[in-house]
């Protein structure tokens, strides 16, 4: 496994190099070149998060809010106006 967490570090090594290499001297990248080296760096970096052991992550980090308080909420001042100006725009 030492050799695949080496192999994929040096791949998101390569994918951060791509993704801040500078155009030519008076152009600049399409969007597509853009998207394309952004989407190169998530699947180098979710590789490597993937092939490491999960005992390397903090048990922090998997701990889940529990789904009561989000319900329990009260709806803010802001979010009911909202709803209002919404309903007043779907109604008028």
């Amino acid at each position: 496994m030492n050799d695949r967490v080496k192999h994929l570090v040096n791949e998101l090594n390569e994918a951060i190099k791509n993704m801040r290499q500078e155009p030519e001297e008076g152009r600049s990248w399409s969007w597509e070149d853009e998207h394309v080296a952004g989407l190169n760096l998530a699947d180098a970096a979710e590789a490597l998060i993937l092939a490491l052991p999960a005992d390397i992550w903090p048990a922090a980090w998997f701990k889940t809010e529990p789904e009561h308080q989000a319900k329990d909420r009260a709806v803010s001042a802001y979010e009911q106006r909202l709803v209002n100006e919404l309903l007043a725009l779907i109604n008028g």
